[in-house]
């Protein structure tokens, strides 16, 4: 009977091993794994060239299925090592924690492959580096993680996963998502870059897991620059969005999905189709950024307001936004925000602390709905001793979303605003409007300009070298000369014909 059943072991040992689908369907929970979707994933990471790149949408176990593809490959090979990264070096540690996780306590894993299973004591055995059991003791381990922009020097590996490089991050007032900025895009792709150098031999892999988040994301690029094998599945098995792809999410679950986060990212996060940067309201090619030292010193700062209605202060209201902008000679500089739920009592007082932080010497406030609001402000500052002009303006009769492309739109497109690097939930409302779910730190931020939006403002000309010969020719000179002053001749337009040039 025991040599029946170590017989039986090796029968589906073997069949473990000679198809990752199999590996993958039976260490996953079957409430999870639909082998119709899965499968030919499964089937992709296996049978494809070494570089991978996967794009599926959230929430459907791509980062799970992957891993598995790994810890696999270091079952079949224990010499095999494998890092293992993510936008930030705690999410790359989950996903280690999670192989760590079957190999510590999955009795079909230990039953199959107990030659692999490490004395955990004796081994490097963390959330950072984990060591199979293997016969030659490399360096790195068999699963080590890293966070994008880890210094990772003096290893090199067989596998590498870049998973999800570029991802939201949490709001630490309220807890929402917010996009990527175009500074952590830029990061993901710059950590990219550095991958090959990484690997041990000429076939070694790179995987890709990605949801698109831009047009310009580290999908797009390695796209248009890098020849990788692609695996990309949108939510829907059809164009008319009546068929599921994965049997996890109904249609009635993805259109609450749509309607829960807004039609612009579901395109970009469940169908794989983010919006084309020339045909954004705000290219995120005219954002620019400074930094506290570059501030000019001139000019005066405005605090403008985009209060909720109704402003209860509760977490089911929208928010209250409050934009601080220096407005100088160079340009209009962003030099704080503030997005929470807040009721009028404290959008004052959170309006006061800002302006106390920038020297702020002007608020503003729309009238038509808020003309309460000048009363209390009033009435703070003989409190607080503390004063600033309150001027209420009114609002014409013109559409929000017309008024904030209007007014903002040229300003960005000419380098007038500038903003700070990480700020994203601002940078998430630009890059998402006008069909992004919330649009309040634009909508304060459009009050800091008027109607008629100037885009002049002194530009900082290049000074040009001073040449380091001493002749010069005679057309040299007429040149530098033309165009510096023009004598008041009355033949002048004549003679401009004489002398063309």
């Amino acid at each position: 009977m025991e040599t029946v059943a170590i017989k039986q072991i090796n029968k589906v040992r073997e069949i473990l091993l000679g198809r990752f689908r199999n590996f993958c369907q039976t260490f996953i929970e079957s409430e999870y794994y639909d082998d119709a979707f899965h499968g030919p994933l499964c089937d992709f990471l296996q049978d494809s060239g070494p570089d991978k790149l996967v794009v599926l949408p959230r929430t459907f176990l791509k980062t799970t299925v992957v891993s598995l593809y790994i810890l696999w490959k270091a079952v079949k090979n224990p010499l095999l090592r494998a890092l293992l990264t993510s936008n930030t070096t705690p999410n790359a540690q989950k996903t280690v924690r999670s192989i760590r996780s079957i190999v510590e306590n999955n009795t079909d894993f230990q039953l199959f492959f107990p030659e692999v299973i490490p004395n955990f004591t004796k081994v490097r055995w963390s959330d950072t580096c984990a060591c199979l059991q293997r016969k030659v003791d490399h360096p790195e381990g068999t699963f080590e993680s890293a966070g994008v922009g880890a210094n990772i020097i003096r290893r090199h590996f067989n596998i590498i996963s870049e998973d999800d490089t570029v991802a939201p991050k949490k709001d630490e007032l309220t807890g929402d998502e917010v996009m990527p900025s175009k500074d952590d895009i830029e990061k993901a792709v710059g950590f990219h870059k550095l991958t090959v150098p990484l690997l041990i031999n000429e076939h070694d892999e790179r995987i890709i897991t990605a949801t698109r988040w831009a047009s310009y994301d580290l999908v797009n690029h390695v796209l248009e620059n890098e020849k990788f094998a692609v695996f990309n599945q949108k939510a829907y098995l059809d164009e008319e969005q009546t068929k599921p792809r994965y049997r996890r999410f109904s249609v009635r679950r993805l259109e609450n999905i749509r309607v829960s986060m807004g039609s612009y990212l579901f395109s970009m996060l469940y169908l794989n189709t983010p919006l084309s940067k020339e045909f954004m309201a705000f290219n995120p090619d005219w954002y620019k950024y400074y930094t506290d030292d570059a501030l000019p010193e001139d000019g005066d700062t405005l605090v403008t307001l985009d209060p909720a209605d109704p402003p209860t202060g509760k977490k089911s209201q929208d928010y209250s936004a409050i934009v601080s902008v220096k407005h100088t000679k160079k340009g209009l500089f962003v030099r704080r925000y503030r997005r929470k739920r807040l009721s009028d009592k404290q959008m004052i007082s959170e309006t006061f602390d800002v302006c106390k932080i920038d020297g702020a010497v002007k608020i503003r406030i729309e009238a038509n709905r808020y003309a309460h609001l000048e009363a209390a402000f009033r009435e703070e500052m003989k409190i607080r001793d503390e004063y600033y002009i309150v001027e209420m303006v009114k609002a014409k009769q013109i559409a929000k979303e017309a008024r904030i492309k209007n007014r903002l739109s040229p300003l960005f497109e000419n380098g007038v605003i500038w903003l700070k690097k990480g700020m994203r939930e601002l940078e998430q409302e630009l890059t998402t409007f006008p069909y992004g779910k919330w649009d309040d730190l634009i909508d304060a931020l459009s009050w800091q300009v008027g109607s008629r939006t100037s885009t002049e403002y002194e530009k900082v000309e290049e000074k040009k070298p001073i040449p380091n010969r001493l002749s010069f020719t005679l057309e040299e000179i007429r040149q530098s000369c033309r165009g510096r002053h023009k004598a008041p001749y009355p033949f002048q337009k004549q003679m401009e014909e004489m002398i063309p040039g």
